[in-house]
């Protein structure tokens, strides 16, 4: 059976990527974000600032999503990332991306992820 999100399969490729314009194509223009525990923001203006203020904190990002879930206009992939710091470490850690869907634009993103030894 075909998924009614598989058009998003190629979302995390896109985070690896470090392609900010190809992410904000997906979403729509009042999308809410929230990482980790940081408080949600609103629109593709500040998710952009968000990003750029994001990537070069780190080397490169590697997605590896293990499970795909869907319900009604909700996605949630689960997975690990792995994070390469600046001086070439790594850090691999657990990963959930919630998403709500209207219109083929992703209105809601939520990532939740535990950050606190990626800096240290």
């Amino acid at each position: 059976m075909k998924r009614k999100f598989e058009y998003l399969d190629n979302f995390s490729n896109i985070l690896d990527s470090k392609n900010i314009d190809s992410l904000l194509e997906l979403l729509s223009e009042d999308c809410l974000f929230q990482a980790g525990n940081n408080p949600i923001i609103k629109g593709k203006k500040e998710i952009k600032k968000t990003f750029e203020t994001f990537y070069p904190l780190v080397k490169s990002v590697k997605h590896e999503i293990k499970d795909i879930f869907e319900s009604d206009d909700n996605l949630v992939q689960r997975g690990t990332v792995t994070y390469t710091r600046i001086d070439s470490t790594n850090l691999t850690v657990p990963v959930c991306d919630i998403f709500k869907i209207k219109d083929s634009k992703i209105v809601e993103y939520y990532i939740y992820i535990d950050w606190s030894e990626l800096f240290k």
